[in-house]
Formats: structure tokens, sequence, C-alpha cells
């Protein structure tokens, strides 16, 4: 019974640091079967990256679901969006990233060996040509810290993971309150101990065999 009551202030004390963020609009606790249900979607939205540009691994969202406790917050247009959460690699190489600053994104889409798609820029446009279901382009999506948790007591091991659209989805219809100002979501998870969580994994045999077969380029 104490450590319920314990795991539940220090869950409490989470979500009032979360609120305290700048851009912040909502923050809920997921349950088990939330968990589940977002494990699926992501394993959905693996699948499904091989339609447009590879394999796509969310190492973030992977870390965030092995915590001891997982969260959600929504954020409006005054959150300041984190940088560098999209990493791409071909052979071995990094040949491109995502990037919030509109100058560099303004740079690259006038040079003639990059390529811009959204945020994301891929500085090298051949790879994007060369790849193919039998030798794809990676995309990692990255975790990235939460500070505002790390000095809270009992917390350890606290990252913030980017979901997909599925699960952002999926989050959206937890939530009662108004959405109009709700234009991203998180997930943030951490452990009460310094346990190592085992991990959640996704391997190539869980791919559908129908979005396999399918080449992974983009039209340039």
């Amino acid at each position: 019974m104490v450590k319920i009551i314990q795991r539940i202030k220090i869950t409490e004390s989470a979500k009032n640091g979360l609120e305290s963020i700048k851009g912040v609009c909502k923050v809920i606790s997921l349950d088990s079967r939330d968990i589940q249900k977002i494990k699926k979607l992501e394993t959905l939205d693996e699948q499904m990256g091989c339609k447009m540009i590879g394999r796509k691994y969310n190492v973030g969202i992977k870390k965030v679901l092995s915590s001891d406790v997982v969260l959600s917050f929504m954020v409006n247009k005054e959150y300041e969006w984190p940088e560098s959460t999209i990493k791409l690699f071909h052979k071995g190489k990094m040949i491109g990233e995502d990037t919030q600053d509109q100058t560099i994104i303004h740079k690259f889409n006038e040079c003639n060996n990059s390529f811009v798609m959204g945020n994301i820029i891929f500085y090298d446009k051949e790879a994007l040509r060369k790849s193919d279901i039998d030798d794809p382009i990676y995309m990692i999506v990255t975790e990235q810290p939460c500070p505002q948790l790390d000095p809270l007591w009992g917390i350890s091991g606290a990252v913030i993971g980017i979901p997909s659209s599925y699960t952002h989805d999926y989050l959206q219809l937890k939530i009662s309150a108004d959405q109009k100002q709700m234009l991203g979501s998180f997930l943030v998870g951490f452990n009460i101990d310094k346990r190592t969580p085992t991990p959640f994994l996704i391997d190539d045999d869980q791919i559908d065999m129908d979005i396999k077969d399918r080449k992974c380029q983009l039209p340039l």
C-alpha cells in the first residue's frame, strides 16, 4: 500500500512538472490497456513507414513504453518543439535529419544535391534514388530528455518520445476538453527505481509481407 501511495504521489508530481512547461495544455496518465493499444499502433506505423522512405524505428517511443510510468501531454503553438528528433541513414551514413529552422530549410531547398520534405532535409538526393526494399533508408526517431522531471524525487530515466499520427489520434479521443488549440502530442516515460527496463522491440519478421514487398522510394 505504501508503494502504491508513493507511486501516485510521484506521478502527480510529474504531471505538475509537465503542466508547468510553456505550451503544455493537457497531461494525462496512460494505463496498461492504453500502452498495449499504443504498442500496436506504433508497430503499424513502423510497418507503414516502408511505403514512404524505408525502415522506420521510433527509438524514443520504445524507451518510453518500457518505463514504469507513462504519461502523455498535449501542446499548443506556444510549445518549443524539439530539434533534431529524426535521423536518416543509408549504408551506415547519416543522409538527413529534421529541423525547425526555416532558414536552413530554405537553404537546402535551393541546393541541387539535397531534397526537402516538410521539415526533413535529405542531404544526399542520390541516396534516395538508389534506395529500395533490399537497400533501404533507415529513419530513426530519437528520444528527447525531460529536464523538468529529472530533479523530482523518486523519478529516474525520464525521456520524451514523439508518437505516430495513429497514436496522436488515439490520445485525442481520450481527451474530453476542447482540442482546437492542441497541435501535437508527446509521451513521457520514467522509472521509479534504477532498474533497467526490458525494451519493447520490433523485428523485421513482424513486417507485413504486402508492405515489405513494395518499393521504398520517393518520386524524385
